[in-house]
């Protein structure tokens, strides 16, 4: 028996091993596409255009953590689906998919909501009308392509979801770089965005459409909308120290720090890419305890090697890498990024964990996530405008919610049985 389980575990680390490398590399070129967009942007428009462009783009990333959170939800429902089919599923197949139900309401709610606050935008941004009603335009293919990846990623065609998004990014860099030839400016960049997420879209829902989320559920059902909040509950949590630090520090203090934190934060990339892989295994392998330790250990083990990696790259090279990267005038995000690194790592571990508790919809997990949104908070402001206090007080809250994490884990473990 041990001799099969043996076996069983270095076929499925070779397996992971090999998945996973596609999985990276292709999302390196979509981030480093990304990252290119970002710099053709800063420089083709200008500082005033691109603080304009920004501040539609801030709008397009609210819609994106909604979106995100939909992808999640309907990866794990429809890996249970597939890993675990009802009786029934042939009659409920004529009902409404839910999952397409979820994307349109929320995905309208998020665009109707831009449409409401457009003209007070306009007013407040300087900003042109059609712009907006072009950023509100943005929102619904957003979360349509966003279902079709939670689709795609729940039936375990992983690479085809990383393809998809990573085909964007590039084909949103390429398409950028024409608007700007053609000089149409921050509006053109966003109808770049409209485009290229129609059509994302449009060919990931094609390629999805044999796996439709019916199977008698109906839409927003408890364990869609745990998996909804627990992604939106950790993306708040990873995102608001920059919001804290920027309502209560020096301008130029806060926006060093930001700077930094861009930098270290691509450390959450990590176990965000291996989600992609190990999510819907973790809906199929729910009572398979030796799979799931080795899945999260294989996680967590590389989400360590990879902020240890971070923290020594940026405390021996971050005197070269931040002049190169922000140019001068960040001096004090050279003295804050290896403390950053060290606050973020137990962050990115989490994010590990809460791969397998996201596979199990955990109501414990989530509500341990929201009791560490106030004390963030609280916590910030009450240090505030010492950087470096918000710095310890996120990365022991991120030690804390780590650990809580962790023990779920390792109950949960103990509960399942370890196949013969």
């Amino acid at each position: 028996m041990i001799e099969k389980s043996g076996s069983r575990l270095s076929g499925l680390v070779s397996q992971h091993g090999r998945a996973v490398f596609e999985i990276g590399v292709v999302s390196v070129v979509g981030i480093l596409a990304t990252a290119g967009f970002q710099i053709l942007s800063i420089r083709g428009l200008g500082p005033q255009g691109f603080g304009l462009l920004a501040s539609f783009l801030a709008l397009i990333n609210v819609a994106a953590i909604g979106s995100s959170a939909l992808r999640n939800s309907v990866a794990v429902v429809t890996a249970h689906a597939a890993f675990t089919p009802e009786p029934g599923v042939a009659a409920a197949r004529k009902r409404p998919d839910s999952s397409l139900i979820e994307a349109l309401v929320l995905g309208g709610l998020c665009t109707l909501a831009v449409l409401i606050v457009s003209p007070w935008l306009a007013t407040s941004l300087e900003a042109n009308l059609p712009a907006l009603i072009v950023t509100a335009g943005v929102v619904l293919p957003y979360f349509l392509f966003a279902r079709a990846q939670g689709l795609l990623q729940g039936a375990g065609d992983s690479r085809a979801v990383v393809w998809w998004s990573s085909g964007a990014q590039v084909a949103q860099l390429i398409l950028t770089l024409v608007v700007l030839a053609l000089g149409y400016g921050a509006v053109g960049i966003l109808g770049v965005l409209l485009v290229t997420a129609f059509l994302g879209a449009l060919g990931a829902s094609l390629q999805a459409r044999r796996h439709s989320v019916r199977a008698g559920r109906r839409p927003f059902s408890t364990s869609g909308s745990i998996v909804l909040l627990i992604t939106i509950a950790l993306a708040w949590l990873t995102n608001a120290d920059v919001i804290l630090v920027r309502s209560g520090a020096a301008p130029e203090l806060a926006g060093a720090y930001a700077a930094a934190a861009v930098l270290v934060k691509t450390i959450l990339i990590v176990p965000a890419t291996l989600s992609l892989y190990l999510l819907p295994r973790f809906v199929k392998r729910r009572g398979d305890a030796s799979m799931t330790r080795l899945g999260v250990n294989v996680t967590l083990g590389i989400t360590a090697l990879g902020g240890f990696a971070m923290f020594v790259g940026v405390s021996l090279l971050g005197f070269l890498i931040v002049p190169i990267l922000f140019g001068s005038g960040y001096e004090f995000s050279i003295s804050v990024l290896p403390w950053l690194a060290l606050a973020w790592l137990p962050w990115a571990m989490a994010q590990g964990i809460l791969i397998r508790l996201t596979a199990s919809s955990s109501k414990v997990g989530l509500a341990i996530l929201l009791a560490a949104v106030p004390i963030q908070w609280l916590g910030s402001q009450a240090v505030l405008p010492d950087i470096g206090a918000v710095i310890l007080v996120n990365g022991l809250l991120g030690l804390v919610v780590f650990a809580c994490l962790f023990g779920i884990h390792l109950v949960r473990s103990r509960a399942e049985k370890v196949p013969s």
